[in-house]
């Protein structure tokens, strides 16, 4: 007996690999954006606070408005990748319970189906062993 709701668990099946493969790409962003973040952090921390003249001043205040608008950008994108990511995260989730549910009930199919042949062959071979004890029964009388 085939699992009648095979082709669906193989779709759900389908949908949780998407699901991860999302989750998975989504997880890389936010680190990548992340990271991002952190060596900007970083270089701004570097810049040093020795100035030599009003140029040198002017030059280290336009790398550093010009590196903290950078970094507000990618604080923001990495709020962007971490709500994508908690989505993706809500996604397979949800895809994976669809896909165990499915894969429980196809077990539980296996099981009965397994039951039912076994009871079926028991019951054959109780009929053959009535037939075989009543033909015995008539010779010997």
């Amino acid at each position: 007996m085939t699992f009648p709701l095979a082709g669906l668990l193989r779709v759900r099946g389908a949908q949780e690999r998407v699901a991860a493969e999302r989750l998975s790409r989504a997880t890389a962003e936010r680190t990548q954006t992340e990271a991002a973040e952190q060596d900007v952090r970083s270089s701004l921390a570097e810049l040093g606070a020795q100035v030599g003249d009003a140029q040198t001043l002017l030059a280290m205040a336009a790398a550093r408005a010009a590196g903290r608008s950078a970094l507000s950008d990618l604080q923001a994108l990495t709020e962007l990748h971490r709500t994508a990511e908690d989505e993706a995260k809500g996604a397979h989730i949800k895809a994976r319970r669809e896909l165990k549910g499915l894969e429980r009930l196809e077990t539980t199919h296996r099981v009965e189906a397994v039951r039912a042949d076994l009871a079926a062959e028991q019951n054959t071979l109780d009929e053959i062993a009535v037939a075989r004890a009543v033909r015995g029964e008539g010779s010997a009388a």
